[in-house]
């Protein structure tokens, strides 16, 4: 193709047609740009198609992150729900001899017993650290995402945290006493709000956790709305 336009500019430059020349060379001009504006755009709508690839396997990880997320806040919801039982019976206990035969010492385990929710955050991380943050094009997406990990570790610094705090240091220290021997009336008393305080936070927890799993899916239905437009 080169050597075919070579040799019309030779035979242009031979006939002394000057005027055909230059306008033979303008529209050789205007063909170069034309063709290099064509490879432009084919190379940035390439790039357009790996980003947009690239978009939807991170949703569809997102998903399967939020979805996993879902599983283990039912696990803990579930087993949060058995405790706040075994501290409901825990409170008709005298926590002498006789409660000790009964195994009152077992149910004061629910006591210092806590779970916490960690948030499988594989796929945004690896979106953050990669730089590809701008891979996901809908603006308003990416802010619930973020709001919604922001939340996650609210919770863990907050709840998560507090049951933590009166596991350890709060009611750790009783158990031993209880074990040891029959409680006097004060004991009693002391142990019965600290299993108030305990059901307080258990069911607070539970709440969060239903309200944050609410979040998961909704941000499921989202991601789920953007693959649509992606396809």
């Amino acid at each position: 193709m080169i050597k075919f336009f070579r040799k019309i500019r030779r035979n242009l430059l031979t006939e002394g047609n000057t005027g055909k020349y230059l306008k033979y060379a303008i529209g050789e001009i205007v063909l170069v740009v034309i063709g290099i504006l064509i490879a432009l755009g084919i190379n940035n709508w390439n790039e357009r198609k790996k980003d947009r690839d690239k978009e939807i396997v991170y949703l569809n990880r997102l998903t399967t992150n939020l979805n996993s997320d879902i599983k283990l806040y039912n696990l803990i919801i579930k087993k949060d729900s058995a405790l706040i039982e075994s501290l409901k019976k825990l409170q008709s206990f005298n926590f002498n001899i006789s409660d000790k035969e009964n195994k009152s010492t077992e149910a004061l385990n629910a006591l210092i017993t806590g779970y916490h929710f960690t948030p499988n955050k594989t796929t945004i991380d690896n979106i953050v650290s990669s730089g590809n943050i701008e891979i996901i094009r809908s603006n308003y997406l990416l802010e619930d995402i973020f709001l919604y990990y922001r939340t996650t570790e609210d919770i863990q610094k907050g709840i998560d945290e507090a049951i933590s705090n009166y596991n350890r240091s709060i009611f750790g220290p009783w158990l031993i006493k209880f074990e040891a021997k029959s409680t006097n009336e004060k004991q009693k008393n002391q142990l019965h709000n600290s299993i108030n305080l305990k059901l307080d936070l258990l069911n607070n927890q539970m709440e969060i956790y239903n309200s944050q799993k609410i979040f998961a899916a909704s941000l499921i239905d989202k991601i789920s709305n953007e693959l649509e437009i992606s396809r």
